[in-house]
């Protein structure tokens, strides 16, 4: 019977981590926002730059008033998506990062330079863009995920291909 019981503590214990990742979007979606799809005018993004991200203090956890006021605010934000899954047709969830030399690999970059995304149905970025613009509510809080510490998540509405506009007109 010990052994039985052996056997299935530790299956258990090998599937948690897929439990706790996949239960961790669930827990925030119910916690922070319901699930319904808010209807934003595309103006209402506020057009959020890496150099505002990186004002929030890593060691005291401070940040200037006008980074604050964005927690929960509709952002575009745009970036390097950092797969998380194995899927060709789009991703759900992945990470933004500022360059696309940033990776997860030893060392990642500091949290207030990794954004979770979690894209609702059918609106994830394809690989092949190259840069991107998320669109989406953004939160600020410390994450401890398997990638590390992550300072930022949003939850996407829109993805789109990032194209240079000409100064000037």
């Amino acid at each position: 019977m010990s052994l039985l019981r052996s056997k299935l503590v530790l299956s258990v214990l090998a599937f948690l981590p897929v439990l706790v990742v996949g239960g961790y979007w669930a827990t925030q979606s119910l916690l922070h926002h319901d699930d319904t799809v808010e209807v934003v005018a595309d103006d209402a993004y506020e057009e959020v730059d890496w150099l505002k991200l990186r004002e929030l203090d890593l060691n005291t956890g401070k940040m200037p008033e006008a980074l604050a006021k964005l927690d929960g605010k509709p952002v575009k934000v745009p970036g390097f998506v950092v797969p998380l899954e194995d899927d060709d047709q789009g991703l759900s969830e992945f990470l933004l990062v500022p360059s696309p030399q940033a990776c997860i690999h030893v060392p990642p970059p500091p949290p207030n330079q990794m954004v979770m995304v979690h894209m609702r149905s059918g609106q994830a970025p394809k690989r092949s863009w190259g840069p991107v613009w998320i669109k989406g509510h953004l939160y600020i809080s410390d994450t401890e995920s398997q990638y590390g510490k992550i300072s930022y998540k949003i939850r996407g509405d829109s993805a789109v291909k990032y194209e240079m506009t000409s100064a000037g007109g």
